[in-house]
């Protein structure tokens, strides 16, 4: 994944490098020409080749400064890989000439012209190992112009100084050629250090920058959740006062007293909307999907939000559909309550819809939330999904909302694995819009109505309840005894697993988080679970509530697709569960039975066709009139039957 970027700063790093070097090394290749020239001059053998060889080599070292003057002026001309190709291809013209020209030392009278025309190539190489020897590429395009045609020569001339010199300098290549690979590696190490170094700069500023941005966010929250929190304490306390002023009519003490509801009920509703949003930062918030009519959840919301349309003049609209989805009827039913709230709260005329359309999906489709209403800019459809942002109430008016039910429709679509879409206009209204996917109704278990027609009821079921706390085992325990179950009680672990041991076969188990004495009502359910099991109960509806939601073990268990719920639970919500859950228990028991008599019709076929091939193959190995043979059929027949 990062070996693009760490190339390229390697070849960034080999440019920077490459031409640094070139003014110094277009001064030595002068250098090396009047060096050659000075030795030469006295007696220059071929004469026009000699001109040309060192006038190639003068032209190549002055495009050498040509093209180092081009890359300091336009380095962005050409991509770094293309500037370390041209300069390999200034390497061999540039280093080709002093190479060849040691034609001319051997073609000289005098013999020790190719020693020191030798001893300046070894020079020109060691310059080019400091210079190019940490990319391959230039290095291996200079050192074989400049040594090769040397070695050749000295092999050639079959003297034995000579031989030992073409030895001493094929080592010397050799050598060198080692030694610049470990140059590259350790040049490669370096940068890439460096570029690794760099990713953690960046990563650790980003992420403070992240860190930063929450702390803000965080602090925004707290004071925008503090503001809320303490208007209507402050409403309670100002008027729970005034129910002492004896000289206040009766009127004014009712009056009072609805006040003091209506702030009561303001504070209830902002603390669970924190709660809920707490819960879905958390990631303990389970997704339990189930396959369901859409109708039935349109039904419910609309029941509830009718009247708050009528008592407005506005007309709620709920489309007609046969749909079947499959998804989490609880969570999209606060996503269509949240958005039918915001809906009636920001439309003053006209009318509410609410809706399914395929929208060209092959399979599912969209859940539409429209309204005629105020409308919202463009510039604000990335803030109203901002805790306690509200785009049409500055005022802070506590009526309007807390600006904290669009951000958790964003986040309970998004656990849905939807996008919540938006189109909305100033004075044109506003479309919400996310996906649903299509069920089956041959897997619907249940109705989302609060009494479940044709399937199990709470009448007669025993449930145990596991909780620490007696006074919300005494409301357990009364609740699920108004529902008609027979309820058993228990404060700990060791008391459930008691009343099992005494016999008490429970249909499910309530069962709170934290337990005393250092346990967790997973690992009690474990334990319940396990003895159950062993007496052949595997059919034990099991759930799980709490109010903690930061435990790690929380988010395995939702992982998992244990159920849990999250304090505070209504009624409504704990017999919706277990009604559910209940007939999930009793479908897959209906299934587990249905394969079992399967396979034992499919075993009881199986072995009727083996007796039935094994008396005719019992008659056929008996002839016919034979004694004993029709008794000893069947015989076999009524032993095998």
């Amino acid at each position: 994944m990062r070996a693009d970027p760490i190339q390229r700063a390697i070849d960034e790093d080999l440019v920077r490098v490459l031409y640094a070097q070139d003014p110094i090394a277009f001064f030595s290749h002068w250098f090396s020409i009047a060096v050659l020239v000075a030795i030469y001059w006295p007696r220059i053998p071929s004469p026009p080749l000699f001109i040309a060889c060192f006038g190639f080599y003068a032209a190549a070292n002055c495009g050498s400064l040509a093209l180092w003057i081009f890359n300091r002026r336009y380095p962005h001309l050409v991509s770094p890989r293309d500037w370390i190709y041209l300069h390999a291809l200034r390497g061999v013209l540039l280093y080709s000439g002093p190479g060849f020209a040691v034609w001319f030392a051997f073609q000289s009278p005098q013999t020790d012209l190719p020693l020191l025309h030798t001893v300046m190539l070894v020079t020109l190489a060691a310059g080019v190992f400091m210079s190019n020897g940490f990319d391959l590429l230039n290095f291996s395009t200079a050192i074989p112009f400049l040594l090769f045609p040397s070695i050749v020569l000295h092999f050639g001339s079959h003297t034995f100084d000579r031989t030992i010199l073409a030895i001493v300098l094929a080592f010397f290549f050799c050598a060198i050629n080692v030694y610049a690979m470990s140059y590259r590696k350790l040049f490669r190490q370096v940068v890439q250090a460096r570029i690794d170094q760099q990713y953690l700069a960046e990563s650790l500023a980003a992420q403070k920058r992240l860190a930063e941005e929450a702390s803000l966010a965080k602090t925004r929250f707290f004071a925008a959740a503090s503001h809320d929190l303490r208007q209507p304490l402050h409403a309670i306390g100002l008027l729970a006062a005034s129910l002492n002023d004896t000289a206040a009519t009766p009127a004014q003490h009712a009056k009072t007293a609805e006040h003091i509801v209506y702030n009561v009920e303001a504070l209830n509703q902002l603390f669970n909307q924190v709660l809920d949003l707490a819960r879905l930062e958390s990631g303990v918030t389970q997704v339990i999907r189930l396959h369901f009519r859409l109708s039935e959840l349109f039904e419910r919301v609309g029941s509830q939000y009718r009247p708050q349309a009528a008592a407005k003049g506005l007309a709620l609209r709920i489309a007609p559909t046969t749909m079947v989805v499959y998804d989490d009827p609880v969570l999209l039913e606060r996503v269509l309550s949240n958005l039918l709230s915001n809906a009636v709260r920001y439309t003053e005329d006209g009318a509410i819809w609410l809706g399914f359309r395929r929208a060209g999906r092959q399979t599912g489709g969209y859940i539409e939330v429209r309204d005629s209403g105020i409308g919202i800019a463009a510039d604000e459809h990335q803030r109203i999904f901002e805790e306690f942002y509200q785009a049409a109430n500055p005022q802070r008016d506590a009526r309007q909302g807390h600006g904290l039910g669009l951000p958790t429709v964003k986040r309970l679509v998004g656990m849905l694995g939807g996008e919540l879409q938006l189109c909305s206009a100033p004075g044109r209204g506003s479309v919400f819009r996310f996906p649903v996917q299509a069920g089956d109704a041959g897997g619907i278990v249940a109705s989302l109505n609060e009494a479940v027609a044709g399937g199990p009821s709470a009448q007669g079921r025993r449930v145990l309840c596991i909780d620490d706390e007696p006074s919300i085992l005494e409301g357990l325990t009364s609740l699920l005894g108004r529902w008609g179950c027979s309820v058993l009680g228990a404060r700990d672990e060791a008391e459930a697993l008691a009343a099992l041991e005494n016999g008490f076969v429970p249909d499910a188990v309530l069962c709170d988080y934290q337990l005393a004495n250092h346990r967790t009502g997973a690992q009690a359910l474990t334990a319940v679970r396990s003895v159950l099991a062993r007496a052949g109960h595997d059919n034990v509806v099991t759930l799980l509530i709490t109010g903690d939601m930061a435990s790690a073990e929380l988010a395995a268990l939702a992982l998992q697709g244990i159920p849990v719920l999250h304090k505070p639970v209504t009624p409504a919500r704990l017999r919706r569960t277990l009604e559910m859950l209940w007939q999930q228990a009793e479908l897959d028991k209906g299934r587990t039975a249905a394969a079992l008599s399967l396979r034992e019709k499919v075993a009881g076929n199986d072995a009727q066709s083996d007796v039935k091939h094994g008396a005719i193959g019992e008659a056929a190995s008996v002839p016919p009139g034979a004694p004993g043979s029709g008794s000893q059929t069947q015989s076999q027949s009524e032993s095998q039957k």
